[in-house]
């Protein structure tokens, strides 16, 4: 039977240059959608969305995949809906997760987000890293100032 980690031994007289592996990613600029619930979603493959919904009352994201049935895409039971403090979570970690990617010898592409949200693929220059991370900041920082000077 075969490990699914590699031993040390495996790669015993090839190249010892690393190369890091390309992340494979959509190209295409990911355009949010509404679908028969009004719900926003954006479609990371095929048949998995990221979808903001509802329920009861509360904001959730969703990580989901969907299968087709009588010509219509619905959500399987497979995937995750968050609260938006989840999702937050999962946002601040995202460099620390980058970063144990990047030691295992993956790249992924850096977004660059504009002003009104949106994002634009910028490969792997890594500008605005801090810039993305400086607004909501500042936003926050003007917060506590604001109330402690209530």
């Amino acid at each position: 039977m075969s490990s699914r980690k590699r031993s040390s031994e495996s790669g015993a007289g090839t190249d010892n240059s690393v190369r890091p592996k390309k992340a494979k990613v959509n190209n295409n600029t990911v355009e949010a959608k509404t679908d028969s619930n009004g719900d926003r979603y954006w479609e990371i493959s095929n048949m998995r969305r990221v979808t903001i919904s509802s329920f009861r009352g509360k904001t959730q994201v969703n990580v989901r995949e969907y299968y087709e049935k009588d010509g219509q895409q619905l959500p399987g039971k497979k995937g995750i809906s968050m609260p938006v403090d989840q999702f937050a979570v999962i946002i601040s970690i995202l460099p620390g997760i980058e970063q144990a990617l990047k030691e295992n010898g993956e790249t992924l592409p850096r977004p660059v987000y504009s002003a009104e949200g949106s994002q634009s693929d910028q490969g792997e220059q890594g500008q605005g890293h801090s810039d993305n991370q400086s607004p909501s900041k500042q936003n926050i920082e003007a917060t506590s100032d604001e109330e402690s000077e209530a």
